[in-house]
């Protein structure tokens, strides 16, 4: 444990940009990254652009650049992981169990963009740690919109995600899962796993716009006729309730005290919590899980009714 931990504050002290960071940096336009890995241990991987790439703001980003990504998986993560992005700006830092999130970054650069290093594990922080910090532009920090500043060099697609995400979220939050039929459960299935695709580095933006076309089309008839893929009703006794059932209205909450969240099994989703005071939306309707009360705040993401403030 020492000893892994020596080799992040090695890796800092080796860094030119490794300052704390200063009252300039914007948190509403960082990204928030989670690191949890058995509780007490992270994957690092470090890498260099390959050549120049100019951010949304403007700014040049030279060849050579610092750049870290981060995993929290209990193996090994392989070396090559297209998709998933490194940070221009990446702090982490505060054992798992508090009740605020303490890793945050922003600037996802493409790994075709990146000369990267193999993967090593170190011992998850108690205090804040610089990995790199190459920006504190607002812009750039929130964006994904990175490209070659010479026009010789190959170019990875870069995909407003906005719509697509607003669509999947009220698509989530809004459909009742218990009562889907067969077929509804299945095309739910497969819009999960082509939303996580959609959103990764590289996508073009007519697949993001198809993918959000289909998601809020098949809402609409969802709302409509209580099914995703089909007009038609669920066959047996419960298929009329499904419809006579009266709506719970959707509203914010305030939490009265920081709140784990758990799956729909009961199973705890990290050891990281929502804050005490946060405002999060449910969808109006208890849900027993494991003999205790719950709201639900996005798909199969619940939390205790007792930690919300009682109106």
């Amino acid at each position: 444990m020492k000893k892994n931990k020596c080799i992040i504050f090695a890796t800092m002290a080796a860094l030119s940009l490794a300052a704390p960071m200063t009252a300039v940096f914007n948190f509403d336009n960082v990204q928030t990254v989670s690191a949890n890995h058995q509780g007490t241990k992270v994957w690092l991987q470090y890498g260099t652009l390959k050549y120049a790439l100019k951010g949304p703001s403007g700014r040049v980003y030279p060849a050579g650049t610092k750049v870290v990504r981060e995993l929290s998986d209990d193996a090994k993560p392989p070396k090559s992981m297209r998709g998933w992005s490194f940070y221009l700006t990446l702090l982490i830092g505060g054992l798992p169990g508090m009740e605020t999130l303490q890793d945050y970054g922003g600037g996802k650069i493409a790994e075709a963009y990146v000369d990267y290093e193999d993967w090593h594990e170190i011992d998850y922080p108690a205090d804040e740690v610089v990995l790199v910090q190459n920006t504190e532009d607002p812009t750039d920090l929130a964006s994904s919109d990175f490209h070659p500043v010479d026009s010789n060099n190959p170019d990875v697609p870069y995909a407003n995600t906005n719509k697509l995400n607003a669509a999947f979220n009220e698509y989530v939050f809004n459909v009742d899962f218990s009562k889907l039929n067969k077929a509804d459960k299945a095309w739910s299935k497969d819009i999960d796993k082509r939303f996580t695709e959609a959103k990764a580095m590289g996508v073009p933006q007519s697949v993001v716009d198809a993918l959000t076309d289909e998601i809020t089309s098949a809402y609409a008839n969802y709302k409509k006729t209580g099914h995703l893929v089909s007009g038609k009703s669920s066959s047996g006794s419960n298929s009329k309730t499904n419809f006579a059932k009266p709506k719970s209205k959707s509203h914010k909450v305030k939490l009265r005290k920081a709140s784990y969240q758990y799956t729909h099994k009961g199973k705890r989703v990290s050891k990281k919590k929502l804050k005490k005071g946060a405002i999060v939306k449910i969808n109006g309707k208890t849900y027993r899980i494991k003999k205790k009360t719950f709201y639900r705040i996005a798909k199969n993401r619940y939390i205790r009714a007792v930690n919300v403030v009682k109106k």
